[in-house]
């Protein structure tokens, strides 16, 4: 007797999938989970550098505020460049914006002149160069003019996140 006994003389093909469409099915599905994990992985990263270029732009802005609270030049020695008899690199005996110039902050310093100790991998590079007023990409000998450009470079495990620039100028009397 046949197998079937809904149609006499036929077989009744079995249902559900063959070998051959799971593969397919499989395959397909592993293509897209593995796509979505490129994607995440894509995206973590990014998120990453995100992060490290936010705290490199905050550290060099940190060095900007600072620099808005020095006098341009000392008040005792004017015409003296970069740190004074008597001077450290010291955040603490910073007076004026020429202090700064070739300093190098490892730990970084908050904006009160504070070293921010938990941030150990960070640093904080600064150049400040006289330029001329007249036209500022001009640069010029060191303590000639009443304009400088300071610029601080933020490293994070030795390689530089970002670099901020920013024109000073001495205030008239």
């Amino acid at each position: 007797m046949a197998a079937n006994l809904h149609s006499p003389g036929k077989l009744r093909r079995a249902s559900g999938f063959t070998l051959l469409e799971a593969s397919l099915v499989t395959v397909i599905i592993g293509v897209g989970v593995v796509g979505m994990l490129q994607l995440l992985a894509s995206g973590t990263a990014a998120n990453a550098d995100g992060a490290e270029l936010s705290m490199g732009m905050n550290l060099a802005r940190n060095v900007r505020e600072m620099s808005l609270s020095l006098s341009f030049t000392d008040p005792t020695t004017p015409t003296r460049w970069g740190l004074d008899s008597g001077e450290s690199l010291s955040a603490l005996s910073l007076d004026d914006l020429n202090d700064l110039d070739g300093a190098t902050f490892s730990p970084p310093l908050d904006a009160r002149k504070q070293r921010l100790n938990d941030l150990t991998t960070w640093s904080q590079t600064v150049t400040v160069q006289t330029v001329s007023p007249d036209w500022l990409t001009l640069d010029v000998t060191r303590g000639t003019e009443p304009a400088a450009r300071v610029t601080v470079i933020v490293q994070h495990h030795g390689h530089e996140v970002c670099r901020l620039s920013w024109y000073a100028f001495e205030a008239s009397q």
